[in-house]
C-alpha cells in the first residue's frame, strides 16, 4: 500500500501568511496571540484572559476567520457559561 503525501507548505505561501499576520490591526494580534498561546478557546475565554467584553472579541475571531488565520477546532461546553461553544485554534504557526 502507498502512503498519502502529505502537503507541503509552499515558501511562497508561508511569506504571504507572515505578510497577512504583520498587517493585523493591535486586537487582532492581540486575539491571534491568545488563541495561540491557549492552543484551543473560546470567544469567553479570550474575553476573560484579555480582561476585554466578549462584544469586542467576537467580532476579532471573525475577522481572523476570514482571513484564514484561525480555524473552529471543537464544540464543547463553555467552563463560564455553561452552554455549547465553538472552540478556535490557529491554522498553522510561524
Amino acid at each position: 500500500m502507498r502512503r498519502k503525501a502529505k502537503h507541503k507548505i509552499m515558501p511562497t505561501s508561508l511569506v504571504a501568511y507572515a505578510e497577512v499576520l504583520e498587517n493585523l490591526g493591535e486586537r487582532q494580534t492581540q486575539v491571534y496571540v491568545v488563541i495561540r498561546n491557549l492552543k484551543s478557546c473560546n470567544n469567553q475565554m479570550i474575553a476573560e484572559f484579555l480582561h476585554l467584553p466578549i462584544n469586542s472579541i467576537t467580532p476579532r475571531v471573525n475577522e481572523l476567520r476570514k482571513l484564514h488565520i484561525v480555524m473552529m477546532d471543537k464544540k464543547e461546553l463553555c467552563p463560564y457559561t455553561k452552554r455549547l461553544t465553538c472552540y478556535w485554534r490557529v491554522r498553522r504557526k510561524l
